[in-house]
This record gives C-alpha cells, structure tokens and sequence, in this order.
C-alpha cells in the first residue's frame, strides 16, 4: 500500500493514481512545522505494513513564503534552509526508525509567478501570501530541492523530482499545466513518472 502525507500538493499532485494510496494530506502544513513538531500529519503506525511505501510531499509554502520571511528578520537563507530540511528529516526519520518500508521523499514543485497567478484571482492576502520575488522563490526553491536530494540519499530515501517537464527556462512553474494557483493541473506526466519509479522499486 502507498501512504501520501503532505499538503494539498499531495492531493493534487497525485490525483487519479491508478495505484491503490490512502491520501493523509492536510491543506497548507508546512515542512517547517513537520520538523518543529515532530510530528507527521495524520500518520499512524498501525495502518503501516512491512513493504509499504511511504511518500512525503510538503515545501511548496515555505519556498513561498516562509523563507523569505526569516531573510527578511535578517538570517542568512542558506542557514534557514538547512535548518528547515534537516529538522524535516529528524521527523520523518524519528517517526519511521522502526518500520520496514520504503520512504519517497518529492521534491518541491516550481514557484508560479506572482503576478500570474494573482491575475486571475487577485492579491493573495491569506496567511500565506507570496514574499520575496519570483527570481528568490526560484532559488530557494531549487537550494531546498538540492537538500532534499541529498539528505534522501544519505538516509537512504528515494528522492523524487519529476518536475522537469513543468519547469520554464526561469525556474518558475509553467502555468497552463498548473491548476491557475499553485498545484499541478495537468498531472498526467507526474503520474507518469511514479509509475515508472513504483515498478523500478517494487
């Protein structure tokens, strides 16, 4: 069985995967509060057997937003970040120590642009909004990605980023395969690409 936690790019995300998944996300949880709070939404030991796969999928918001903040207090983003991804990971790994299955870590999908996406639906004045510009969005996005990969690897995760196709030249998210907010629209070559890795790691 296939386990999604994350937030609401993990419904959207995985939408209509012809596998059969329990989708745990929760809207708008942060990767910062998974690491704060040691604790993985809606994640239960009992419903997990041996040989199944576990996927995590949080970020977005805090390449969003989140980040830009803590800069904005006068801390140096590389720190942020590093101290963001590897709290995420004590998490994931103080949760799942005991269990044996296998743990997909997903990158965080590109940034859409601002101006974008607040053209069809207005300013964003929610609690989270967009701060920074898109250029920043875009490399704290591909930093967090960088360390996602690597702390996968030294944990022996598998890391999965199959956003490539998704990707304009700039880094941000091309937005007619997005849903006109922030989430994949047209997911199909997402799907695709589980697909291809749930048959290499089964």
């Amino acid at each position: 069985m296939i386990h999604i936690y994350g937030d609401s790019h993990a419904s959207r995300s995985f939408k209509n995967l012809e596998l059969p998944y329990n989708d745990l996300h929760c809207n708008s949880i942060t990767m910062f509060r998974i690491g704060r709070d040691d604790i993985i939404i809606n994640f239960n030991k009992n419903m997990i057997k041996p040989g199944d796969i576990l996927i995590m999928v949080y970020g977005e918001v805090d390449c969003r937003c989140h980040i830009q903040k803590q800069v904005n207090l006068g801390k140096n983003d590389d720190d942020v970040i590093n101290e963001l991804v590897s709290k995420y990971f004590k998490t994931i790994k103080n949760n799942t120590i005991d269990l044996d299955v296998k743990i997909i870590i997903v990158g965080v999908i590109p940034p859409v642009k601002q101006d974008e996406l607040e053209s069809i639906h207005g300013p964003i004045l929610h609690e989270f909004p967009f701060v920074g510009s898109d250029e920043n969005r875009v490399i704290y996005n591909n930093k967090v990605n960088k360390l996602l990969e690597e702390f996968a690897n030294k944990h022996n995760y598998i890391y999965f980023n199959p956003y490539s196709y998704y990707t304009r030249p700039d880094g941000s998210l091309k937005f007619e395969l997005s849903d006109t907010d922030c989430h994949l629209g047209d997911n199909s070559v997402f799907l695709e690409k589980f697909r291809e890795l749930y048959l290499q790691i089964k």
